[in-house]
């Protein structure tokens, strides 16, 4: 058994133990941003150190960093280890990535669990989609998960049933009218629970039933300006309730939470963002107090 209880029921419970991987030669790799996707080219050297700034900032606040270990040669988007499977109830579930040169990193998240001696509960199948950066934890017993063309209508059939067997409910969310027009967008590259009724979230991309759900269940939402939405404003760490990491560059942002009373600590990820992703997603909870 790993030396910790794998199990996550919630996106801002305190987080004790969390898998990482940090940009290796696998990330020099590409040569046509284009392809990828990408806003140009990262410098691996400060892409290392900005991802070294994430881990200490981790480490200080207590929390035990696992590493993935080596990438193989074309797998450069390995360091967004949270967009390929999630922790529940002492196993993991992992997903099915949408790219084609993504693939390989479901089997490589996969050995590292068995490894661990960790159960693999699920594992996404078939000519289906299914990424875990569309996944947030409204509370213990709910999760939302956005619909785009990483995650399709299959993936989610795959991943409700899993759920139910948990007594989870699915919040299946619509995501649109992003500032990213390819329709690879990921839930939480606009959306994040940041407290148990503490939101953020890029409101011109999700549909107003989804903000209805959200005022219903006293969740308050703090809206992200679309220059900050750019900045991935929304896909925060979440150390404690009420702490948490954000991306560097969101002014607004960072001030509307200070105003209600949440510590934040923002990290640069200027050369990792180029890859269009987001801070969240460079950090796989494995563990959180509490569950």
């Amino acid at each position: 058994m790993p030396p910790f209880t794998a199990s996550i029921r919630s996106d801002v419970a305190p987080l004790e133990h969390a898998l990482v991987h940090e940009p290796g030669d696998e990330f020099t790799d590409v040569v046509d941003p284009d392809a990828w996707s990408w806003n140009g080219l990262p410098r691996k050297e400060q892409a290392v150190k900005e991802h070294r700034s994430l881990v200490d900032a981790l480490e200080s606040h207590g929390v035990t960093i696992h590493r993935l270990g080596g990438a193989e040669a074309g797998l450069a988007e390995s360091l967004f280890v949270q967009d390929v499977g999630f922790v529940i109830d002492g196993g993991m579930v992992v997903g099915n990535m949408h790219q084609t040169i993504r693939e390989g990193e479901e089997r490589r998240l996969t050995e590292w669990a068995v490894g661990m001696d960790l159960p693999v509960y699920h594992t996404v199948h078939g000519p289906v989609r299914f990424e875990v950066g569309n996944v947030v934890w409204l509370d213990d017993e709910t999760i939302a998960v956005g619909r785009s063309m990483t995650t399709n209508a299959e993936g989610i059939r795959q991943i409700r049933s899993v759920l139910e067997t948990y007594g989870i409910d699915l919040v299946e969310v619509p995501i649109f009218g992003s500032t990213e027009s390819t329709g690879q967008t990921h839930l939480a590259l606009v959306f994040g629970m940041i407290d148990e009724d503490l939101a953020l979230v890029y409101p011109q991309a999700v549909p107003t039933d989804f903000l209805d759900l959200l005022d219903a269940r006293g969740i308050e939402t703090i809206a992200v300006p679309r220059r900050e939405q750019r900045l991935m404003a929304t896909s925060a760490v979440v150390l404690d309730p009420g702490h948490a990491l954000i991306a560097g560059g969101c002014r607004q942002t960072v001030q509307a939470l200070r105003e209600r009373g949440v510590s934040v600590t923002t990290i640069d990820i200027r050369e990792i963002r180029k890859t269009v992703g987001g801070l969240k997603g460079l950090v796989l909870p494995l563990q959180r107090g509490g569950e």
